[in-house]
């Protein structure tokens, strides 16, 4: 009955997103509606911004129609948690921040937002900005300059909880695995204007009564275990979700009793049972939680996210928790 589900992924773009490109169709293989898509939500159980079901009985329901069929069965837990994207940075983005689920909540009836960045490509020399410079604050006059710009590259793993002031810069385009949220407070906008002539809303005091403006963090080093078909790196694994780069050699199989998201970062196969499906580069298919025995074929690198299990990756890595986000 449980299957693998190939999602086709729901576009942010246009107005929504001015600062899109057009590189998730150029590089990505994506069907953009435009060259300002900056965002495509590729596992997203949102409502009126859910991904679509590429294969199966299935084919055709929204991710979040799904959920209602299969349930627990699908995500594992009681609610659809997680939300993967994939975005492109033509230009920079706002300067945002997310609250944590307690002020989201009763604020707006909805989860907050801690999420994490892989760089899957960028122009040299493009940048970040990560966290804020130390002593300044939302109240700065000069905006640019009180945050910490890094200059990234790819493969880089960026994690940025809730609080933490952030924003990516032109010419970057990441993969983002986020709690399931829409709530983000706007800071500055580098003084664009829409086709109105005016500049879009800021969230300042809703900013400012969920920033945590002493955050530093740095890229993540992740830790490595060999396994078989390969080696998973680990970078995440909070409370929202996990986050690792599997490195295949051959024949891995995937964790079980949890709905995990596979993106490949080259041609590959998926199989279970007698079940075999060819996966293009940056396609995305959600494994439910229920299925068991899949397993992921050929030399390659796969992008994975899911539902966490910190109490068995801790007892796994040891001493090496240390280096993966939110474990300790």
């Amino acid at each position: 009955m449980y299957y693998p589900l190939l999602t086709q992924p729901y576009f942010r773009h246009g107005e929504a997103t001015p600062w899109g490109g057009d590189k998730l169709q150029l590089y990505f293989g994506k069907n953009s509606p435009d060259d300002r898509t900056g965002e495509a939500l590729e596992a997203s159980a949102l409502p009126g911004m859910s991904s679509i079901i590429m294969n199966g009985e299935f084919a055709g329901l929204t991710l979040e129609k799904v959920f209602e069929k299969w349930g627990e069965n699908l995500t594992g837990t009681a609610n659809f948690t997680l939300l993967l994207k994939l975005l492109d940075a033509r230009d920079n983005l706002s300067v945002q921040v997310h609250p944590d689920d307690s002020y989201a909540g009763k604020r707006h009836g909805k989860l907050g937002k801690t999420e994490a960045w892989v760089i899957l490509s960028c122009d040299e020399g493009a940048k970040i900005a990560y966290g804020m410079r130390p002593g300044a604050t939302l109240d700065d006059a000069d905006m640019k300059n009180a945050m910490n710009w890094v200059t990234v590259a790819p493969g880089d793993v960026y994690y940025v909880p809730h609080g933490m002031v952030h924003a990516l810069g032109a010419g970057v385009q990441v993969y983002e695995i986020q709690q399931s949220s829409d709530v983000t407070y706007r800071i500055w906008d580098w003084d664009r204007v829409g086709k109105d002539g005016k500049p879009r809303e800021l969230h300042t005091e809703d900013a400012k009564n969920v920033v945590r403006s002493s955050l530093s963090m740095t890229k993540l080093p992740g830790a490595t275990v060999l396994c078989e078909g390969g080696s998973r790196t680990y970078y995440v694994e909070d409370e929202n979700f996990e986050l690792c780069r599997l490195n295949i050699a051959g024949d891995m199989p995937l964790p079980e009793g949890r709905m995990l998201f596979v993106t490949p970062l080259q041609p590959c196969e998926l199989a279970w049972g007698d079940e075999v499906m060819e996966l293009a580069p940056l396609s995305t298919v959600v494994i439910p939680a229920a299925l068991k025995g899949v397993r992921i074929r050929g030399d390659l690198t796969a992008l994975l996210s899911g539902t966490p299990d910190q109490a068995a990756l801790r007892a796994e890595l040891g001493y090496r928790a240390e280096n993966v986000a939110g474990l300790v």
